[in-house]
């Protein structure tokens, strides 16, 4: 089995190359450390399996999911995140990816056992990710049941601190358009400052703390 490896950080590649050599005797045919090289690799070598970061510095891990698939059919992803927020891992069990790891609180022994399961065929998936798919699913007001895919997208926009005019460039809409769009989703998430919506995006994992202060760092 051909294996392409896509994780930023070396030391932890490093580990993970080891693993799955000696431990599994795997073949890694290529190492990527971000999604673009990681995409071209796999258009190169064709993997059986991929081991992706979900925190790359180019792109979110989840995105490029589909592409991978389109690549190389069949291919089977595990995915290695220390991000545990409720809409990485909504879109997690919403992708093709099969299965995930903690990195912040799973063992070396536990990434073994996740390589081993998705290597023969089945899914693997940290516990963390079980809690949140029952939350999502018994919560009356959690986002998937409020937020319709477009609004989901737009909240990460705005929780990272984008101007409606910014946004409205992004997505190639009318400024009105998303005035609106955040007057809806306000109403829906049943927030009345732009703090508030901020502070609602970044702690579900729509918006990343640090790109809305690197945002604010950068204003006159």
């Amino acid at each position: 089995m051909k294996i392409v490896l896509i994780e930023d950080q070396t030391m932890f590649r490093d580990l993970l190359k080891k693993i799955c050599t000696d431990f599994f005797g795997l073949t890694v045919a290529g190492e990527a450390e971000n999604a673009a090289e990681g995409l071209a690799l796999c258009r190169k070598h064709r993997p059986e399996m991929v081991l992706l970061d979900l925190n790359l510095p180019d792109r979110d891990g989840v995105s490029i999911a589909d592409e991978l698939v389109t690549i190389a059919p069949g291919v089977r992803i595990l995915a290695l995140s220390s991000e545990c927020n409720d809409y990485t891992l909504y879109r997690v069990l919403g992708s093709g990816i099969h299965g995930y790891v903690d990195k912040n609180r799973q063992s070396l022994e536990m990434l073994k056992q996740a390589i081993d399961e998705v290597i023969h065929g089945r899914v693997f998936f940290a516990e963390v990710v079980q809690q949140v798919r029952q939350r999502l699913r018994t919560e009356p007001r959690a986002f998937p049941k409020m937020l319709t895919a477009r609004e989901q997208q737009l909240l990460g926009l705005l929780g990272s601190g984008l101007t409606d005019t910014e946004v409205a460039r992004e997505l190639r809409l009318s400024r009105y358009t998303v005035q609106l769009h955040r007057r809806t989703i306000m109403g829906k998430l049943d927030v009345h400052r732009t703090p508030d919506l901020i502070r609602y995006a970044v702690t579900k994992g729509f918006a990343r703390l640090s790109s809305f202060r690197e945002r604010s760092k950068g204003s006159p």
